[in-house]
C-alpha cells in the first residue's frame, strides 16, 4: 500500500493521510461531528463547518492537533443505505440523482484543449459545496478559508469523501488545484482520498486530474457495486459479483416495463453508459476484497441489495487501512 504524509493526535498515535481520511469520513456520518471528532481524532477540531443543504449535502474543515493538516472531508447527498432498498431506488439514484446521462463542460482542467465533462448530477452537488455557508460564522467559502489558512507554507491540505461524498471530493479537489494555479500560489501539499466513489466525469477529466495532483489515492472494495458506476465495463461486471450467492442471474426486476434478470438490467445500464466514456481515475486507484456477508446469500432482490449495503460501508474501507473504526461511528454511519 502506498502512504502519504502522516499526521498525529493528541494521544501520540500517528496514522497515515489515508488513515486519517477514512476517520475523517466517518465523522462525517456522526450525528453531531462537532463532538464527535474530539472523540474519535483526538486533538483535532472543526474550524469550519457547513450548513447542510437542501439537497442533504454537507462538508467540514477539521484542523489537526499540531495545526498544520487541514482535512476537507465531504459527506455526498444520500446516505449509504438509502440506495439500497431496491432495483427501481438504486435505478433512480443513478439516472436521477446522479443525473449521469447528461453531462457538463468541466473548465477546471490544466489543458485547454481538454474535452473534460463531469456528470449533470455531480455538477450540482460540487455547486452546493462550493457555495456552502459556514455555520461558524467565517463568512468564507470552503475555498476562501482553506486558501487562507490552509495553502500556507509547511501545512498540509487533505481533501476527502466516502461515496457520493468522494464523487464530489475528486470534483473539489480537480477545481482546488487550479483556483491556486489562478492565484499563483506555489503551495503544492494537497492530497486526495476518495472512498468508494462512482465516477465523477469522462476519461478527459480523470486523466487531467491524474496529472495534476499526484498526491491522490482511491479506494475501492472489490463487492462494492458504487464505485463501479458509471463505468460501463464495471457495471457491466456486476451482474456476475457476488459467486455463491446472490446471484444477479437469478433474481428478476422490472426494469423499463419488462421483467428481466438483475444481471441483465446491469447489462442494459452498461449498454446506456458505453456512449458516455465514464472512467476512474488510475493513479494510486487500489482495491481490495472484503467477504460476502453470510446473511446475505438468497437469490432474492432484497439479498442482493442488503449485501450490496453491507459491502458499500465505509468500516470495511477503515479495515482495510488497519483502522479500528469504533462501533458507535460505524452504527451512524448507517442511520445519517
Amino acid at each position: 500500500m502506498t502512504t502519504a504524509n502522516t499526521g498525529i493526535l493528541a494521544s501520540g498515535t500517528t496514522f497515515t493521510t489515508q488513515q486519517l481520511a477514512v476517520l475523517l469520513c466517518a465523522v462525517t456520518y456522526s450525528t453531531d461531528p462537532q463532538s464527535d471528532i474530539a472523540t474519535y481524532l483526538p486533538g483535532w477540531s472543526i474550524v469550519w463547518d457547513g450548513t447542510q443543504t437542501s439537497d442533504g449535502n454537507y462538508a467540514f474543515i477539521a484542523l489537526d492537533p499540531t495545526s498544520t493538516i487541514y482535512a476537507l472531508a465531504i459527506r455526498g447527498s444520500l446516505p449509504p443505505f438509502d440506495v439500497f432498498k431496491d432495483w427501481a431506488a438504486f435505478d433512480n439514484w443513478i439516472l436521477e440523482d446522479m443525473d449521469v446521462v447528461t453531462r457538463v463542460s468541466w473548465p477546471y482542467v490544466t489543458n485547454s484543449g481538454s474535452n473534460a465533462l463531469i456528470a449533470s448530477g455531480t455538477n450540482r452537488a460540487f455547486g452546493q459545496v462550493q457555495n456552502m455557508v459556514d455555520s461558524l460564522g467565517s463568512q468564507k467559502t470552503i475555498l476562501e478559508y482553506l486558501q487562507a489558512n490552509g495553502a500556507v507554507a509547511g501545512n498540509q491540505v487533505i481533501i476527502t469523501g466516502h461515496s457520493l461524498g468522494g464523487n464530489v471530493a475528486n470534483v473539489y479537489a480537480s477545481y482546488f488545484i487550479s483556483q491556486l494555479a489562478a492565484a499563483s500560489s506555489t503551495f503544492t501539499n494537497t492530497a486526495l482520498v476518495t472512498f468508494a466513489a462512482p465516477a465523477a466525469g469522462n476519461s478527459d477529466f480523470a486523466t487531467d486530474l491524474d496529472a495534476k495532483l499526484p498526491n491522490a489515492w482511491h479506494y475501492e472494495n472489490d463487492n462494492d457495486i458504487v464505485p463501479k458506476f458509471p463505468v460501463s465495463l464495471s457495471v457491466l461486471l456486476i451482474g456476475f459479483m457476488y459467486i455463491g450467492g446472490p446471484s444477479a442471474s437469478g433474481i428478476t426486476c422490472t426494469y423499463k416495463g419488462k421483467t428481466v434478470s438483475l444481471r441483465d438490467a446491469f447489462m442494459l445500464l452498461a449498454g446506456i453508459f458505453a456512449v458516455y466514456d465514464y472512467q476512474q481515475q488510475a493513479l494510486n486507484y487500489n482495491t481490495f476484497n472484503t467477504p460476502t456477508d453470510s446473511a446475505y446469500t438468497q437469490n432474492t432482490i432484497g439479498d442482493f441489495f442488503n449485501q450490496a449495503g453491507y459491502q458499500h460501508e465505509v468500516v470495511h474501507y477503515a479495515t482495510n487501512l488497519n483502522v479500528n473504526l469504533p462501533q458507535t461511528l460505524v452504527e451512524q454511519s448507517r442511520l445519517v
